[in-house]
């Protein structure tokens, strides 16, 4: 045990202690106040893919996802997780993708989701890596389905929100811009990347982190968002 958390100090962790978040989309508290925009789907879902929105009075048609060139495309009313059942991790390995945001409130995030169940279900479980329109970033796990909007007890901070040169802001609210993220699990840690700069890490044996299962996207509200290169290595 102390070798291991000789490793994890040489990575850099930052570990907080787990503790219900005051917003349960993975916004900012107190931020997430503006009205949430009318969005229509339009055509088909990517095929394979599902939506879950945060709040159960949602419907997955208030949101736009479809495929756009090699990669989708999300403009979002309400905040939701994206997913194929068929991309699943487990053991040793990396999810990355690159997120072309093309319209997001600088409070506001989207980022990855891993090692996710019944994601679908009441008990819906998922850990989730956000980047910030404002150049900051979070890390975060839900173990239950919402049942309103910015009060589940069921989603706990795991790394605190923190500002990170490495994460590209958007130049002002409702801007644009371009970010790779990634989630690196291994055995003694799991390991969170900004354009290839890791920004925090945390012991994989911490109970609020999950280390297999299916592996997607969240989009928070009023977001429109490219999705490009998800890929598990």
């Amino acid at each position: 045990m102390k070798n291991m958390f000789a490793v994890l100090g040489v990575l850099g962790v930052s570990v907080f202690a787990s503790a219900a978040s005051a917003q349960g989309g993975g916004g900012m508290a107190g931020m997430n106040m503006e009205a949430t925009k009318k969005v229509t789907q339009v055509g088909a879902h990517p095929d394979g893919w599902t939506l879950r929105t945060d709040n159960p009075a949602d419907k997955p048609e208030s949101v736009n996802f479809t495929t756009m060139g090699p990669g989708m495309h999300v403009e979002s009313g309400p905040a939701a997780i994206y997913w194929n059942a068929a991309n699943t991790a487990s053991g040793a390995y990396t999810i990355s993708v690159t997120l072309g945001v093309r319209s997001t409130p600088l409070h506001d995030a989207v980022g990855i989701i891993w090692g996710g169940s019944d994601l679908s279900g009441d008990k819906v479980s998922y850990g989730y890596f956000l980047v910030y329109g404002d150049g900051g970033f979070t890390v975060k796990h839900r173990s239950g389905p919402s049942s309103a909007m910015g009060k589940n007890p069921d989603v706990h901070t795991i790394v605190a929100k923190a500002m990170n040169p490495a994460i590209k802001a958007a130049p002002a609210d409702g801007g644009s811009a371009s970010n790779k993220l990634a989630v690196k699990v291994a055995a003694d840690s799991v390991r969170f990347f900004v354009n290839d700069v890791q920004v925090a890490a945390v012991d994989a044996k911490n109970p609020m982190v999950p280390n297999s299962g299916i592996y997607g996207v969240r989009v928070n509200h009023n977001i429109s968002v490219h999705i490009a290169g998800l890929a598990k290595q």
